[in-house]
């Protein structure tokens, strides 16, 4: 069995862990990152994608209203090339609550979110989308964030810094003496080789699975895991962030995403982390509400349905079936003062843009009880730029421009590679991405999968969902020698699979034929049963 030491594990490859990996290694502390599948793969990946000015919280939870607005400027800083400053609006439409507006006025005053009241008719020239009968309009200094690349750049940068990535290896034992924690054993999910990761903290950054993370230590943790729906739409219908002026609720918030809007979102509480199940009557609810905000919702195309949960917490539990009522603040727990147990931390609960404030509290635990003085610095340093212009001049001028918009540290290799004709190839039109950049994002640490591409270069996440792409992508990944047949037609289904999965819940007509042309190609064209394996 092969080992391995260092100072401090993380468990949890999502926002969280990458920001507490990240802090952890700027100050000097040697760190390890594991996580059970590829990074972002879980809670992290699966919301609406917004910079909370903390607006939406000012009433009811100002602790995390005022975190979110002060890790709103500091992200808008550091991660600028996940980042877009896109503004905000909150719109009160007919029957939502005259009184609410009153307090939620006086609520971000006191906590300092600055918000500013302007006219119907400016609202509706810049977002000629939000319903013409809407009876107050007001800015606030929302945002969007992308996280699949905040999320890489941010792991990035730790390894660039020394830290160290185990994707693809999940956690089966916590290793303790005498009330510490000095390791644990993780097992590669591929091969099964097993690693002894000797440590002196172990931090549980695990998100909703983090309550089976805190169990395997021995301590009883219980979470809520709060499942949220979402919709995309194949358009970007608004420049701006858009929130319905009401106390917290489904179906409030549309997020310009890139090229598209992410419509939502849905809390129901379930049993199960890995419940991310889809209810068509759930999404058609979520649509008929959105409609008072969004009235001709129902005539743009829909092109796919996601869900993930959030881990909420509190010490008591809740009732609440929503979870509506349940802080979004960060719980920072410290098990040996909490449980008797040294050496294991928990950090949950919070919110995407909230995460890297998360991570500094969590690391300054861990000094206080190392005995350093370490200071966080992550909120001054800034992560490497992703706008590297590409010097190709070969190569469609979208395919350019998309490829200068993200290639970020990826940039040399991308250059070397789109030298070639095939390197220059399109491989998904809706989202512009080369073979070049496909190639330079596989990683080489575990077998290929289109969705770890995907979230390093968008493959596929256009209107076709794959269709065309993710066909090209694996045959010439084969063709290159880069993976064998097997893998490829593993690869291949599992991301067919998942995009019909979105795509069935929806009841749009566009989407409807987007699928059967989908089952055309490859269940008609390229003969490939139904559940079946294809050869490439």
């Amino acid at each position: 069995m092969k080992n391995m030491k260092t100072e401090a594990v993380v468990i949890g490859g999502g926002v969280t862990g990458a920001g507490v990996l990240r802090d952890l290694i700027m100050r000097g502390i040697p760190c390890i990152l594991i996580e059970q599948k590829d990074l972002i793969h879980g809670t992290s990946s699966r919301n609406h994608g917004l910079l909370h000015s903390g607006a939406r919280y000012a009433v009811r939870d100002e602790e995390a209203a005022i975190e979110s607005y002060t890790e709103n400027l500091i992200l808008k800083k550091i991660a600028k090339g996940s980042v877009e400053e896109s503004g905000g609006l909150f719109v009160k439409v007919p029957g939502d609550d005259d009184a609410y507006v009153k307090q939620w006025v006086e609520a971000c005053a006191r906590v300092g979110i600055p918000i500013e009241e302007i006219s119907l008719e400016t609202a509706l020239k810049e977002e000629p989308y939000i319903n013409p009968a809407a009876e107050a309009v007001f800015r606030v200094p929302d945002g969007a964030v992308d996280p699949f690349t905040l999320v890489i750049d941010t792991v990035e940068d730790a390894i660039m810094r020394g830290a160290e990535l185990l994707r693809y290896h999940e956690v089966i034992d916590i290793h303790q003496t005498n009330g510490q924690v000095n390791g644990l054993t993780v097992q590669n999910r591929y091969n099964r080789e097993q690693i002894n990761i000797s440590a002196d903290f172990v931090i549980n950054a695990a998100g909703p699975w983090g309550e089976k993370v805190a169990n395997m230590a021995g301590v009883d943790m219980k979470l809520i895991n709060n499942k949220g729906t979402l919709t995309v739409l194949n358009q970007r219908i608004n420049r701006q962030v858009i929130n319905r002026l009401r106390m917290p609720g489904d179906a409030d918030i549309f997020v310009p995403a890139r090229d598209v809007t992410i419509f939502g979102t849905t809390g129901v509480n379930v049993q199960s982390p890995d419940d991310f199940s889809l209810d068509k009557t759930e999404i058609g609810q979520m649509i008929d509400e959105g409609a008072a905000l969004i009235p001709n919702i129902r005539e743009i195309r829909t092109i796919r349905a996601f869900s993930g949960s959030r881990p909420l917490y509190q010490d008591e539990g809740t009732n609440d079936a929503s979870g509506r009522n349940v802080t979004r603040g960060m719980a920072l727990l410290d098990h040996e003062a909490r449980d008797g147990l040294k050496g294991f931390i928990t950090i949950t609960g919070g919110k995407l843009t909230t995460f890297r404030y998360m991570a500094e509290k969590t690391v300054d635990l861990i000094c206080e009880k190392r005995g350093s003085a370490e200071t966080c610095s992550t909120h001054e340093e800034a992560m490497t730029e992703r706008h590297q212009p590409v010097s190709s001049i070969q190569v469609h001028t979208a395919a350019l421009k998309k490829t200068s918009d993200w290639s970020g540290r990826r940039q040399s290799q991308i250059e070397e590679y789109l030298k070639t004709a095939r390197g220059r190839t399109v491989i998904c039109e809706c989202e512009q991405v080369t073979w070049a950049e496909i190639k330079a994002a596989m990683p080489d640490d575990q077998p290929f999968h289109l969705g770890d591409i995907r979230r390093r270069t968008r493959l596929g996440m256009g209107p076709c969902q794959g269709s065309y792409c993710h066909k090209r992508a694996a045959a010439l990944a084969v063709e290159e020698g880069l993976v064998s047949p097997e893998n490829a037609e593993s690869a291949l289904m599992e991301a067919l699979s998942g995009r019909k999965k979105g795509m069935a819940v929806i009841e749009d007509t566009e989407t409807d034929r987007q699928q059967e042309m989908m089952d055309a190609i490859y269940h008609i064209s390229l003969g490939i049963p139904k559940g079946g394996h294809v050869h490439v």
